[in-house]
């Protein structure tokens, strides 16, 4: 696994020098024995289970957190920046040095891995219940009170806002990158847990350390507290606002945790759990037992129910209305109806045509109107796996292709067209004669014919005019061609890094861009690491073309590696999409986004099987982010195809026996007016159950102040 080197050395520093430092920290009187950690599970093995479940919490969530960004760009950064400014970037500037900068990125992963494996075993280890049932539960209230923001108030680190920050702990090694990557949606900003979880811990130790056996370890968590607040500053990473919001956090969970803690730990008290346990199995008579108390509480809580009862359904009803919306924005892609077997897709503007195989491997093409649903199927007396033996030719691949008003399937010496403003119809093309190397689908400048383009050996032939002839302009050694609207785009052997643009007006304009992949000398090493194999720029290629009127993408292979180039046809500006450590493949553009497949994480060395699989990002140009609609899944999705508020791909089966999908995500708004029932009954039912609940703790609230004066 990328990064593991580092977070292993990580987590080893933290471990081993919580366990050196315990003899500075130990109560009066406690000896230090090996004899002794393994007590300590055993007396405290709940407490510790629950503090490291926030593990677990945290990497379902961030996959959660990608898939929330990815349907609904909920941005909250905007206004951080609005209230601060410049303020962390002018800290960083006026400290910024390269060993500060080591130094600290190091202390910010280990460092806090350090104060909680400390805070979690310290009172476990000494036998300070009292502490541990109290501060450990305050921990992972922290972390559970700070998921409703991570999920739906995403605020960006300070490096990947201001233009002029630097994420200065993100980028100080391609190993370390990686590692965070992988790790961290980059949008958990708010609150800051790493000083929600120290200071609760300090607070914690202030309120309830009342004979100050542990005064040594709250000043120590004191200065810690301090120093992560200024490191997460100058490394980039959190706003001085994320250090407040951890603040809040933490105090509102010290105040739950005292409320809480009793209740808790009267339950799963380790010293009574396992006696409770062996009771309930000994004799099958007290499980019934302890069902019919149950019930019978119940029961009395519905004949006469109080605040805390009418509590709990109004949360309930709240967390019915969220599911409903957290549902629906983490499910924005859909099947696309009317495909049984798709062995191809290609999409433009509102259109989707699939190839659609029957049980002999008879192909049919569907074409589908995104915005009214309605599918048109033609049976192509095609097969799908391009049986062209009349021709003396084995095996053809079929393609598909698209341009705003024809779709096209070409397999071997057979094109067919279809136009969509006869989807019911279509036409057999013409047998090609040669089979070409490749076919570009563009509009016809004028009139309702589509233009057909094909590479062959080396030369860019009209096959849509009559006689053929080469494209003028081109010349005959091309590789690659691409079309968009009326403009053709190529790449020669010669050039194999210079991506040409045809316009095929009346005046034609050829437009000629080199394509740059270079990125650091690190980065390349990290690839050398994972691949075994040395990045190529000498005999570098452009494998892959996508582009529009302003913007073209390159997929660019270097041997050890494929590269994403995005470059503005405006300007000339070039930037690279995507990790550059890993492979990617099929690129699209159009109406401001980019989509194209991807094997993030990929370790050829050491292959892990959620990697192997492709999965499918996409890129917003006006907001220069990047987002993966796939989070480390082992089904693969290819062929991704931008469409004017759709992104298409091809999806195989979760299982060995699952037929692939054509799979559609929609870039509108994810929160659309919709009616649902659940969310309908949760709204109206929350009305009379609030009221109720605001009597009943008024009554209740009254009941104790008569009380309190009586007595």
């Amino acid at each position: 696994m990328v990064g593991t080197g580092v977070y292993v050395t990580w987590v080893t520093a933290s471990l081993l020098g919580g366990i050196l430092l315990m003899p500075l920290f130990r109560p009066q009187g406690k000896r230090i024995t090996l004899s002794g950690f393994v007590d300590m599970f055993r007396r405290y093995w709940a407490h510790i289970a629950l503090v490291f479940s926030i593990y677990v919490w945290k990497d379902l969530l961030d996959g959660l957190d990608r898939i929330l960004m990815a349907n609904t760009h909920l941005d909250m950064t905007p206004f951080i920046y609005a209230i601060e400014g410049d303020l962390v970037l002018i800290i960083q500037q006026t400290f910024l040095n390269d060993i500060l900068t080591f130094v600290l990125t190091h202390y910010y992963v280990a460092g806090y891995m350090l104060l909680v494996y400390t805070a979690s075993y310290y009172f476990a280890y000494f036998d300070d219940r009292w502490l541990a049932d109290r501060i450990l539960l305050a921990m992972f209230f922290v972390y559970a009170f700070a998921v409703p923001f991570y999920l739906f108030f995403n605020v960006r680190v300070t490096g990947d806002h201001i233009p002029e920050m630097e994420t200065l702990a993100y980028h100080l090694t391609p190993d370390i990158q990686t590692w965070f990557t992988r790790i961290d949606p980059f949008t958990n900003g708010m609150p800051s847990l790493h000083i929600g979880i120290p200071f609760a811990i300090w607070l914690g130790l202030h309120r309830w350390d009342h004979d100050e056996r542990w005064k040594k370890y709250r000043i120590c968590v004191g200065w810690f507290t301090v120093v992560t607040g200024f490191a997460i500053i100058y490394l980039g990473i959190h706003w001085l606002l994320d250090i407040i919001g951890g603040i809040i956090v933490a105090y509102i969970a010290i105040l739950s945790a005292d409320k809480s803690h009793a209740w808790l730990w009267y339950r799963l008290d380790e010293r009574t759990f396992n006696a409770r346990l062996a009771w309930l199995l000994a004799d099958l008579n007290n499980p019934k037992r302890v069902i019919a108390g149950w019930s019978k509480r119940v029961m009395g809580w519905l004949k006469q129910p109080s605040a805390t009862q009418t509590g709990v359904v109004v949360m309930l009803l709240m967390a019915a209305t969220g599911g409903v919306l957290l549902y629906d924005a983490a499910h924005q892609h859909i099947p696309a109806e009317g495909v049984s077997h798709p062995s191809g897709a290609a999409a433009a503007d509102g259109w989707l045509v699939a190839l659609d195989a029957d049980e002999e491997g008879n192909l049919s093409a569907v074409i589908i109107e995104l915005e009214s649903g309605k599918s048109y199927t033609q049976e192509l007396n095609l097969l799908e796996d391009g049986n062209q033996s009349q021709w003396g030719l084995d095996e053809a691949n079929t393609e598909v292709l698209i341009s705003d008003n024809h779709a096209l399937v070409w397999q071997g010496y057979r094109i067919i067209t279809l136009r969509f403003d006869q989807p019911t119809s279509h036409s057999y093309g013409h047998l090609t004669g040669p089979l070409y190397d490749d076919v570009v689908l563009l509009d016809a400048p004028e009139g309702p014919e589509a233009a057909i383009f094909a590479l062959d050996n080396g030369t860019v032939m009209d096959i849509s005019s009559h006689p053929y002839e080469a494209v003028a302009g081109t010349t005959d050694d091309v590789i690659l061609i691409d079309g968009e609207e009326n403009s053709l785009a190529w790449v020669t052997e010669s050039s194999p890094l210079i991506a040409n643009i045809l316009t095929l007006d009346s005046v034609q304009n050829t437009l000629s861009v080199e394509v740059n992949a270079t990125v650091d000398a690190a980065m390349d090493e990290q690839v050398l690491t994972l691949t075994g194999t040395v990045v190529d720029y000498t005999n570098a290629s452009i494998t892959g073309i996508s582009f529009d009127k302003h913007y073209l993408v390159a997929e660019v292979n270097l041997t050890a590696v494929t590269r994403l180039v995005m470059v503005n046809l405006d300007t000339g500006e070039q930037r690279i999409l995507g990790d550059p450590l890993f492979p990617v493949a099929e690129p699209s553009i159009g109406y401001g986004h980019v989509a194209w497949q991807h094997q993030q994480f990929l370790n050829s060395l050491n292959p892990v099987e959620g990697n192997l699989d492709w999965d499918v990002s996409y890129h917003v140009i006006v907001e220069n982010r990047s987002y993966p609609l796939h989070v480390e899944d082992e089904v693969n999705q290819t062929s991704p195809q931008v469409m004017q508020d759709h992104i298409a791909w091809l999806q195989e089966g979760e299982k060995e026996d699952d037929a692939p999908e054509v799979r559609i995500f929609s870039l509108e708004d994810t929160f659309e007016p919709y009616s649902s029932k659940t969310m309908q009954a949760a709204t109206i039912l929350l009305i009379p159950m609030l009221t109720i609940w605001m009597i009943q703790r008024q009554k209740e609230n009254g009941g104790r102040v008569i009380q309190t004066e009586e007595e």
